[in-house]
């Protein structure tokens, strides 16, 4: 299930000529505005991350419980934040993985929170080379997963002004 309000860049005016945020950091409205995509096969699993997302004043939520549908989940919705089940049927969380990387620009930061239930230095070495930018084990801390998740959106909006700044220096300076 999927609620697509705009993302809090197309609010801002991302497209706008001359933008300037008053604040240097995304504010918590801000944060409550991105885009959240959860991908994990246990239904149950994908409930309570919406509920603990929507209770923390998220409402741009995505949900898929079939693997398959993942990579057209994100290229659809365009999520801020992928939260991503590793071991899945039919295609697993390190091909979706690889799947997200092939559609990025090089440049492009897309953070991806990995939550799985095998907690070994292997997984984790192969999630974060595969590109996940942070790992949690199952059963979750939700605390947990919302302080992360935070500070993997607070990163992301961060890299997004910067480069919207940088395209307005660029703009102004004539390059």
């Amino acid at each position: 299930m999927c609620w697509n309000y705009p993302s809090w860049h197309e609010i801002a005016g991302m497209d706008t000529a001359i933008y300037m945020t008053p604040d240097l950091f995304p504010t918590e409205k801000d944060l409550s505005m991105a885009k959240v995509l959860i991908v994990d096969d246990e239904q149950v699993h994908v409930r309570l991350l919406d509920w603990a997302f929507r209770k923390a004043g998220f409402e741009n939520l995505c949900s898929v419980t079939d693997s398959t549908k993942a990579i057209n989940e994100f290229g659809r919705f365009k999520p801020d934040l992928v939260l991503l089940d590793l071991y899945m049927p039919q295609v697993d969380g390190f091909m979706v993985l690889g799947q997200i990387r092939r559609e990025l620009a090089p440049n492009d930061f897309w953070p991806v929170l990995v939550l799985t239930g095998e907690d070994t230095s292997d997984t984790r070495s192969r999630a974060m080379s595969a590109g996940a930018h942070d790992f949690l084990t199952k059963p979750l801390n939700y605390s947990e997963v919302m302080l992360r998740a935070k500070n993997l959106l607070q990163t992301r909006l961060l890299y997004q002004q910067t480069r919207r700044l940088k395209a307005q220096i660029d703009q102004l300076t004539g390059k």
